[in-house]
């Protein structure tokens, strides 16, 4: 493939616009935080592909793209993803409601259709971005994003025309709060341009990996650009917390154990850092915990991570939900009921306890089970959940052989903590989807990544074809 083909050129150019999907907001649109995000995340995706199969159609003489898509469905990666889509996609043909599995609809966005361009963006990165420079400068690209989507928050915390959020419901029939009294509120969640505060905090747990990777490139000193890392990496924090999502939280907890195990069973030169490091971050956490109950850590923002337990409302609306989608698996088990059907799995095996004779209501949506896995079991079967896992199983099987590949051919392409940061990633993001759904900013990321790790870690020998220049 001609990488200096203008066509291929125009095919990057459209990939690297896809992290801005995140930005969009349409004010005059049914659902303003959502149909945007996906038009447009949809035609740079489709454009991208015009110009690969334009290049193939009028330049590729040699016929040498053709090969380079045989050899990159070689990849046990590529191969995961893969099955996995096509049993998402078949789970929306044998459907409940096809259509709607299919097409989804105005509220969502997702199904069979969305899953299709998901994968084509998740191919196309893997065929276009050939060397670490084209993911350094996406991974800029999404970090440059994500400043966006936390400053439409801000703007909206600022109470400036056009950007709406959830802070108008602070606004008083006498007056308006002031800028940190609503961006600090601890009763509003941050939710940025995404529309929703349980979307936020999953998708900058994948900006900090972008930001924390990137700074890791080499060794971190005591030094300008260390000192800029920090501060951006505390920034994301800072709004990781203002949203208050649980799952995440326990994601990220999950996320900081394994990076410190890896560097402690990996590095002998960061085994002492492992140490300290998950000493000190347990003690911090059982500290939080212990005092959670106190007026101080109530009154903090993210007080409300720490309100986690089995007897938590928000919990037990979940298990019933589960339930509930255990016995529609079980009516359907091969390709299970289609995206976009839960709603009739929720009625037909509706759980009487999600109101009581208070009259109060359930805080679990009825077209979701907020679980990735009772959502997967529910809505595509035992095939689509164990395709899902498979990806997983597949990164870590191949994270491990290349570990032992590296170690045999004497040849790095990162170091330890960038290769922490990215089984840390992987296991975080898969414990904070035990308890959340996954929509375009976390499919995005997670594609992004895929594709990202579909590159780097499927080589064999120094003489692979890879490029780590920078």
């Amino acid at each position: 493939m001609n990488t200096n083909s203008s066509l291929i050129k125009f095919a990057k150019f459209f990939l690297y616009l896809v992290p801005f999907s995140v930005l969009i907001v349409l004010p005059n649109n049914l659902f303003p935080f959502i149909g945007g995000k996906y038009y447009f995340f949809r035609i740079v995706v489709s454009l991208a592909l015009g110009c690969v199969l334009l290049y193939w159609g009028i330049e590729d003489e040699e016929n040498k793209l053709y090969f380079e898509i045989k050899q990159i469905f070689k990849k046990p990666l590529v191969i995961a993803v893969s099955l996995f889509v096509l049993i998402y996609v078949l789970a929306s043909i044998f459907a409940y409601d096809p259509w709607a599995a299919f097409w989804s609809n105005f509220e969502r966005q997702e199904g069979g259709f969305q899953m299709i361009h998901y994968w084509l963006f998740f191919i196309l990165t893997v065929l276009l971005f050939k060397n670490l420079s084209d993911w350094t400068k996406m991974f800029w690209i999404s970090i440059f994003s994500a400043i966006g989507v936390i400053f439409y928050g801000i703007f909206s915390a600022a109470f400036l025309p056009g950007f709406f959020g959830p802070y108008n419901s602070l606004i008083k029939e006498s007056s308006i709060p002031g800028f940190f009294e609503a961006l600090f509120n601890k009763d509003v969640r941050f939710q940025g341009s995404l529309g929703n505060s349980a979307y936020v905090a999953p998708y900058l747990m994948f900006i900090m990996f972008y930001s924390l990777f990137l700074w890791f490139t080499n060794k971190p000193g005591l030094n300008l650009k260390s000192l800029f890392y920090i501060l951006l990496i505390l920034f994301f924090g800072l709004f990781f917390v203002l949203s208050q999502t649980r799952g995440a939280f326990l994601g990220i907890i999950a996320a900081i154990i394994v990076f410190f195990i890896y560097l402690i069973f990996s590095d002998k030169k960061l085994k002492k850092i492992g140490i300290i490091g998950i000493v000190l971050f347990i003690i911090l956490l059982g500290l939080a915990f212990y005092f959670r109950d106190s007026s101080f850590v109530k009154n903090l923002p993210g007080g409300r991570f720490l309100k986690i337990g089995l007897k938590e409302e928000t919990a037990q609306t979940r298990f019933w939900t589960w339930q509930s989608a255990w016995r529609g698996f079980l009516e359907r088990p091969i390709l299970g009921w289609g995206q976009e059907n839960f709603s009739a799995v929720f009625d037909k095996y509706f759980d009487i306890r999600h109101y009581n004779p208070e009259n109060q209501g359930s805080q679990t949506w009825f077209d979701r089970a907020h679980s990735v896995v009772f959502d997967y079991l529910a809505e595509t079967g035992i095939l689509g959940l164990l395709s899902y896992i498979g990806i997983f199983a597949t990164f870590l099987f191949f994270f491990f052989k290349y570990l032992k590949n590296e170690n045999k051919n004497n040849f790095k392409f990162f170091n330890n903590l960038q290769l922490a940061l990215m089984i840390s990633i992987m296991i975080g993001y898969f414990v904070q989807n035990l308890i959340i759904f996954e929509v375009l900013p976390m499919y995005l990321n997670f594609f992004l990544c895929l594709g990202f790790f579909a590159v780097f870690l499927n080589f064999e020998s120094k003489n692979n074809n890879l490029s780590i220049k920078k």
